[in-house]
């Protein structure tokens, strides 16, 4: 365990928890502004659809960016500086007054979100024992959707302004890089080992021998985010078009974040004692099985409950095999790559949300629009397995 105390280790964990409470936050705070902010700012479902999206095309970008720094400087000053970003230009987001402002501080804000987060998988991972390393992924991770549902919340009980849930997201990241600052551990140098050549500055490491695997990684990376970036971004509206106050568009959000607390603690106490073919058939069986019910008119808070449970507490899965699949020199760029393919995938998301409405089709159409990525994404994940398990 690289962190030199069991008490240190509880403490770096609790504290990336955290970071990704802020996180997750923010990263749903457009789709829970989105009904109020796009009259403010006199958004046509295809325009708003750009800008829900403007911080996920940052995310990419920090993602990438975030796991290469990280594994050249360290995880502690990456971690810091992407709070300190994601809190300034939170703020931004709040003081914005035209619409070219608000997609440059949201932009920025993802540059922030995705610079942090393969940093947080990295730190957990090297961490905690290997006997419960998902469930403590799992804990961390957990600190995503509880953010968003205190988006939700503040969304829910502070109505008049959308600009509250920003204010929210800006001061609590930059409380927390200053906490990050003196309280945080860092881990031990890794001992590279038969990777002294891995250099993270080689980032054709996870290429070569790995190619395939990197390919499929992303590849199931992409389409998962897909769907998950569509519902956090989309789902207060889609209940809207469905007749719904904004209030219990709200509380939808709620609810889908509630789900995936539940499903992000469940599916990591059985991930780290089951095989993971099985979880992970399981689990995308009920990605599909929770949007078409999404899809379909009635039912819809346990349906939201569900895709929480099962969409966004499946994702965890993701975010535990990839640092094992790469040398750790080079985790957190290996990491960082896949989270940013996903990015792509989160981009889209937002995007097919908004052009589908846009063009016309009702608000059922969305969610079942997505699942046949999820059934390319469980293909790309059981053969990555098989490859893991050749040794290939």
């Amino acid at each position: 365990m690289p962190v030199t105390s069991s008490v240190a280790a509880a403490r770096t964990i609790a504290l990336c928890f955290v970071a990704a409470l802020f996180e997750g936050l923010d990263i749903q705070s457009m789709g829970v502004a989105a009904p109020k902010l796009a009259p403010a700012f006199h958004l046509a479902p295809g325009a708003l659809g750009f800008v829900l999206s403007a911080s996920t095309f940052g995310l990419m970008l920090g993602a990438g960016a975030g796991g290469w720094l990280s594994d050249r400087f360290g995880r502690k000053p990456i971690l810091v500086f992407a709070m300190i970003a994601l809190g300034v230009f939170s703020l931004a987001t709040a003081v914005a007054e035209t619409v070219q402002n608000l997609l440059i501080a949201r932009f920025l804000t993802g540059i922030g979100l995705g610079g942090a987060f393969p940093t947080l998988i990295a730190l957990v991972s090297e961490t905690s024992f290997a006997r419960s390393r998902v469930t403590a992924l799992a804990f961390m991770y957990c600190g995503l959707p509880l953010g968003g549902i205190g988006a939700g919340l503040i969304a829910t009980f502070a109505p008049s302004d959308w600009k509250y849930i920003f204010y929210a997201g800006g001061f609590g990241p930059l409380m927390l890089a200053a906490v990050l600052g003196g309280f945080l551990s860092r881990p031990a140098p890794v001992d590279r080992g038969a990777d002294a050549n891995d250099s993270p500055r080689r980032i054709p490491l996870i290429f070569g021998p790995r190619t395939l695997t990197t390919l499929l990684l992303w590849t199931s990376y992409f389409f998962t985010l897909l769907v998950v970036y569509l519902l956090l971004n989309w789902l207060p509206s889609l209940i809207l078009g469905r007749g719904y106050s904004h209030a219990q568009a709200s509380m939808a959000s709620v609810v889908l974040n509630l789900g995936a607390v539940i499903g992000s603690l469940v599916l990591g106490y059985i991930s780290d004692r089951r095989r993971p073919t099985i979880v992970l058939s399981v689990t995308y069986f009920g990605m599909i099985v929770a949007l078409s019910v999404l899809a379909s008119p009635g039912a819809f808070f346990l349906a939201a409950f569900a895709a929480g449970f099962f969409v966004i507490g499946g994702q965890l899965v993701l975010y535990a095999i990839a640092p094992t699949l790469y040398p750790a020199s080079v985790s957190g760029t290996g990491v960082g790559a896949a989270v940013a393919a996903g990015r792509v995938g989160s981009i889209v998301g937002p995007l097919l949300g908004g052009s589908l409405l846009a063009g016309g089709f009702g608000p059922g159409v969305v969610p079942a629009a997505a699942i046949p990525g999820l059934v390319v994404a469980l293909i790309s994940l059981l053969w990555l397995l098989r490859l893991k398990s050749a040794g290939q």
